[in-house]
């Protein structure tokens, strides 16, 4: 995975253009590369036919480069706007406190981060002079022309220039580090077909070898195809920038090109040749326009796949809005402070998020209808029915968003815990485990996570191994899993049945990689390993997709994301079907379908009809973040703006991390497991354990109540303290745990930090 981006806005001086010569290779390799004129995809603009030997040279070598094609007048029209157009985006990034992660789904419909430092900022065509584009739109009308028609350049005259996909700059920072090789389509057939779109990019300024070119790798174009049959890879690898992805790889032992070129120099490509943008190590921005054409047939879908606008942004405004819309956050009956004490005439800081977040308003409206409306069970032709039915059906849709899942695959119960052990009782009985085979727990996870498996293991004679803990910095424990699979090889093999872990530590905020463990395990015990997750801490903090994590069950806990207290739990269809689960002799034996009123085979007795209408409302009230501070579109599909929501909830936490670490180091006496260093915080959520000099774990949070911080001590159901705190408490004390929300604010943490420091 690429690392996080240098933060936006970052820019130097503008220094004198300066004339380059086309370069075969980065400065450090080039060598004696030969003239610029002898390379067979350098187009000169002058003569005849340049349409036909600009198409002929991108349909062989699958690009071409037209050094100084367009005048100086020209460049000079098409740089205003576009220059214009990105440093007013940069400018709003830095303004809206923005650090963009790497990606096209995770940019803004206004910019995009293709890697680190790397930005993407596109436009409308129809803000750039049209007398340029004609330029560019003959050559590229020829090159997307049926490979061998004899008139492709009169016909492409008749019906008009070929239809327009993206146009925009891309500007690399200095320093920024060059790209992963890649394609930026897939093939669609396994036979070599003409190109479905040509990349035209413009060198704004002029491009030295220093500034990071644009490297091609020649006739690459036909070999990215993942549809052959000796491929090696797969689409999503080669189209998305992958460390595997190299020449050497899709089988070329050709050199490639750099695209060191002089200001208004063109560079047309098939987009699915092997590229990469160069690293940028000259002292200014490198600057480049791009234009992309398409076939009429052809819609081009891993380009820009942002579902926010940056215009619309805004996640430092998040807390102090919602505030208002969370009765609980008023601390009681009392309304300031309740119970808190007579030190606390404030409301409090709810500073216990870990331990359950506070509903909704619109939660408890939701619940409360339920009730009022009046109580039935499905299956009659009546109101109060069909609307327990409607009930039923809207929450596993709004879970199926949630998680990313289909809606027959989520399944409700009383809590995370119940479910567990639900599910336990179902391996037990399914054979899958016995003698010889062994299951793969978490050692920092809670005890929801360890136990039913842990009796499982016992009773099919089954051996327990426990996940490896990464070593950090120093020596000191982070309470990180070790997700290497290297790592992993020491304890998960072809006899593991089952692989659960947590997502996240409740008890430490530690952020654990899933994804690669949940790949691991498969790999590592030839797919015979069943591999379960548990969210429950992590949902209020962050996306949770099942499909991205690889997992084949999850679980997490509605009231840990500003619902009711409830459990879910997504398990992957086949094996719901399959599985032996506990039910009544007279009960439907199937998935939720119309004809058992969307009851599972998996849900035992009557559903609280009240708790699901709960669950249904606080999905929306994250979608309606989304639209509300995340800058998603209102009408947008509930995952989408659930998407936005998550990234903006993400970052104001961020926030909040980052300001709690900063503060905590420099409190007397304070000492905290898990991730330390602000740099590094988003390895963990803004959960976190600590213990003061002279304080035992009860102590300390008994003086932070007393003062109108509301937290609590103990083991928090998790028993790895005794071996994973580096001797600072043990599995019955535990430590004092402080946990924030998307609700709570950057004051409330310095009031926090500030206590801490008076005691």
């Amino acid at each position: 995975m690429l690392s996080r981006c240098l933060r936006p806005g970052r820019s130097a001086p503008r220094l004198a253009a300066r004339r380059v010569p086309l370069t075969s290779r980065p400065a450090a390799a080039r060598g004696s590369a030969g003239s610029a004129a002898a390379r067979p995809w350098v187009v000169s603009p002058e003569g005849a036919d340049l349409e036909a030997r600009t198409a002929a040279s991108v349909r062989e070598h699958g690009f071409a480069v037209l050094p100084g094609l367009l005048s100086q007048a020209e460049l000079e029209r098409l740089r205003g706007p576009l220059l214009e157009r990105t440093e007013r985006t940069i400018g709003l990034l830095r303004a809206r406190g923005v650090e963009l992660e790497v990606g096209s789904r995770a940019g803004f419909h206004e910019v995009v981060l293709r890697s680190p430092g790397r930005y993407d900022v596109p436009c409308d065509f129809e803000d750039v002079p049209q007398e340029v584009l004609q330029v560019l739109e003959r050559l590229t009308a020829r090159a997307l022309s049926p490979e061998g028609a004899a008139d492709a350049g009169r016909q492409g005259e008749r019906e008009g220039p070929p239809p327009r996909a993206f146009a925009g700059i891309v500007r690399a920072d200095p320093g920024s580090p060059a790209q992963l090789w890649h394609a930026d389509s897939p093939h669609l057939r396994e036979e070599h077909a003409p190109a479905n779109l040509i990349n035209v990019l413009v060198a704004l300024d002029d491009v030295a070898p220093a500034d990071g070119p644009t490297e091609i790798l020649p006739g690459s174009q036909v070999l990215t195809n993942h549809l052959r049959r000796d491929a090696g890879f797969d689409g999503d690898t080669i189209v998305y920038q992958n460390p595997q992805n190299s020449p050497a790889l899709i089988g070329s032992s050709e050199e490639p090109f750099a695209a060191a070129m002089p200001a208004g120099s063109v560079l047309l490509f098939d987009d699915r040749i092997l590229h990469r943008g160069g690293g940028n190590a000259g002292e200014r921005p490198r600057d480049i326009a791009f234009f992309s054409y398409r076939r009429a047939d052809f819609q081009p879908a891993t380009h820009y796949e942002a579902v926010r606008s940056l215009e619309a942004y805004d996640h430092a405004a998040l807390a102090e809005s919602v505030r208002p819309e969370f009765p609980g956050l008023a601390g009681g009956p009392g309304g300031a402070g309740g119970g808190g004490g007579a030190a606390a005439p404030r409301p409090p800081v709810l500073a216990d998020g870990a331990s359950g977040s506070q509903l909704h308003e619109s939660a408890i409206a939701a619940m409360t209808e339920q009730l009022r409306f009046g109580t039935a069970n499905m299956g009659g032709s009546y109101a109060t029915s069909e609307r327990a039915l409607a009930t039923v059906k809207g929450a596993r849709g709004a879970v199926a968003d949630l998680l990313n899942c289909e809606a027959d695959e989520a399944v409700f119960g009383a809590s995370m815990t119940a479910l567990a052990f639900h599910l336990a009782r179902a391996l037990r009985g399914s054979g899958r485990l016995g003698p010889g085979d062994n299951v793969v727990l978490d050692p920092i996870s809670h005890g929801a996570n360890v136990f039913p498996w842990k009796h499982l293991a016992e009773a099919c004679g089954a051996e327990v191994r426990w996940l490896p803990v990464a070593e950090g910095p120093a020596g000191i424990c982070e309470c990180i899993l070790d997700t290497r699979r290297e790592a992993l090889a020491a304890v998960v093999d072809g006899r593991t049945r089952l692989v659960a872990a947590g997502a996240a530590s409740n008890g430490v905020g530690s952020v654990h990689d899933v994804r690669a463990l949940c790949a691991a395990a498969g790999e590592l015990s030839e797919g015979k390993a069943l591999r379960f997750v548990d969210a429950v801490h992590y949902a209020p903090h962050g996306r949770v997709d099942v499909q991205a994590l690889g997992c084949d069950f999850l679980a997490c806990s509605p009231y840990k994301f500003f619902g009711p207290h409830s459990g879910v739990l997504f398990g992957r269809r086949e094996l719901l079907a399959e599985l032996p689960a506990e039910r009544l002799d007279c009960q439907d034996n199937g998935l939720p379908r119309e004809e058992s009123c969307h009851m599972s085979r998996w849900e035992v007795g009557t559903q609280s009809y009240e708790s699901l209408a709960g669950v249904v409302a606080a999905v929306d009230y994250i979608a309606g973040l989304g639209a509300r501070f995340g800058g998603a579109d209102a009408a947008a599909p509930r995952p989408a703006r659930l998407e936005a929501a998550w990234r903006a909830m993400a970052a104001h936490e961020q926030d909040l991390k980052v300001r709690f670490l900063e503060g905590a180091a420099s409190v007397r006496g304070l000492r905290m497991l898990g991730v330390r260093d602000p740099q590094r915080a988003g390895l963990r959520t803004a959960t976190f354990a600590v213990a003061k000099d002279g304080l035992s774990a009860q102590g300390l949070a008994q003086s932070l109540c007393e003062r109108g911080v509301w937290c609590t001590a103990g083991n928090h159901y998790a028993g790895f303290w005794s071996a994973h705190s580096g001797g600072l408490t043990d599995d019955d004390t535990g430590m004092c745990r402080l946990g924030f929300l998307h609700y709570n604010t950057l004051a409330e943490v310095d009031r926090v930090l500030q206590t801490l420091d008076e005691l």
